[in-house]
């Protein structure tokens, strides 16, 4: 797995795995620095500067009770980043996402996804720092990829989130890393209607900070301990174990468990605790997933994804234990959520069906989702993912059926 964004190889002692189901298992992976060429003189920095980024095509049709709405969108997202002088270089791209008129439906039926507020087509610059790398050191200053617990990109349509600030990282040998942020606005999918634009996170606050310290013993397990003070809105306090048991060589189980403590700040209401378990049994080709999480809280208050997709473990395609909470204010929530996959040996094919239920104290508020998620990767550049998803609300206020198919092509 490649993070081509911020340039930093994700490895493994042992494969991979693709697919829904595995991916909040962040914490099975190395991270191993991939530093960019490094030059004598600030004139060769962009003598050797290179081209990065994805040309994507995506198509979606999201089914209402009452109506159809579909998009297709061509864009993604086109940079450099430039050579390195005294470990010091420069990063830059901008994301599109593209209407083309004749391919798409009418105003009334074109679905927003892909687009601004009035389903226009948008270009923004998503990235842009100044980076200094060097063996246990990295700080960024700028527009940002982030993918922590409670800020992450969660690229899943057109433009995947990214944040304005400072993030700074320090690796003490080969166990701890210690990692420290600053954001004030952020712009992508998960940011507002007009995505492109660049929005405070906490609109009557000045911004989120956060500390965070992981400790990975070896390849197969990882501690993680998280602080954030969201201005105007949370304290967070989240932390997680994750491993990996090597039953045999073609058999593993991979295993989580998950804690968050809210504290609100200026009666935001922003408050609860949240806990989480999840396991996956690899055998062969096949796996099989449980994850299970739950949130208590008073009376008023309701917990939070964060900024982004969010940290916890039983995350759908649309369904989210934080969206639940946030329609269920002042009530305990739970989610569980079961799967299985296939992994079509030397392919590039993963298939997966995932079911969740969520769910508050008194049924208030119950939702069911199905998920068939096909991935499929044809070689390292090209990558499609289709999937279809059924979602479903016990009163019938929220019924929604969604097919959607990415194709990219990373360079």
């Amino acid at each position: 797995m490649i993070d081509i964004m911020s340039g930093v190889l994700l490895a493994s002692a042992y494969p991979l795995e693709s697919g829904q189901m595995h991916s909040k298992q962040s914490g099975r992976y190395d991270v191993v620095k991939t530093l960019p060429k490094e030059t004598d003189t600030i004139a060769t920095m962009f003598t050797y500067a290179r081209v990065e980024g994805n040309l994507r095509m995506a198509y979606i049709h999201n089914a209402y009770a009452a109506r159809h709405s579909s998009a297709l969108s061509v864009g993604g997202r086109f940079g450099f980043h430039t050579a390195s002088y005294q470990g010091v270089n420069l990063h830059v791209n901008a994301t599109t996402s593209q209407r083309i008129a004749q391919l798409n439906p009418s105003r009334y039926s074109l679905a927003h996804d892909f687009f601004d507020a009035r389903g226009e087509s948008f270009t923004y610059i998503s990235h842009a720092n100044v980076q200094y790398n060097s063996t246990n050191v990295s700080l960024k200053v700028g527009r940002l990829n982030l993918n922590t617990p409670y800020l992450d990109a969660d690229d899943i349509r057109m433009a995947a989130n990214s944040f304005e600030g400072v993030s700074l990282s320090y690796r003490s040998g080969t166990n701890v890393t210690l990692n420290t942020l600053y954001v004030t606005r952020w712009a992508g999918y998960d940011s507002g209607a007009n995505q492109h634009e660049f929005t405070p996170l906490t609109p009557d606050g000045l911004g989120v900070g956060a500390l965070g310290v992981t400790f990975a013993p070896n390849d197969e397990n990882r501690a993680s301990l998280w602080y954030y003070h969201a201005d105007a809105m949370s304290h967070i306090l989240y932390a997680e174990y994750s491993g990996h048991y090597n039953i045999a060589d073609d058999f593993h189980i991979e295993y989580g468990v998950q804690g968050s403590y809210m504290a609100a700040i200026e009666n935001s209401q922003v408050e609860g605790i949240v806990v989480g378990v999840m396991g996956i049994v690899d055998y062969g080709p096949m796996f099989l997933g449980l994850s299970y999480n739950r949130a208590g809280v008073n009376e008023n208050e309701h917990i939070t994804n964060g900024f982004g997709g969010g940290p916890y473990y039983t995350s759908l395609d649309e369904a989210t234990l934080g969206a639940l909470s946030e329609h269920a204010v002042g009530e305990d929530v739970m989610a569980f959520r079961v799967g299985v996959g296939y992994e079509v040996r030397n392919s590039g094919l993963v298939i997966e069906a995932v079911y969740g239920n969520l769910r508050s104290r008194h049924n208030e508020v119950n939702v069911k989702e199905s998920d068939l998620i096909l991935t499929y990767a044809l070689n390292t550049a090209v990558l499609v993912k289709a999937s279809v998803m059924s979602y479903r609300m016990h009163d019938g206020s929220r019924d929604l059926k969604r097919g959607m198919v990415r194709v990219e092509y990373n360079f």
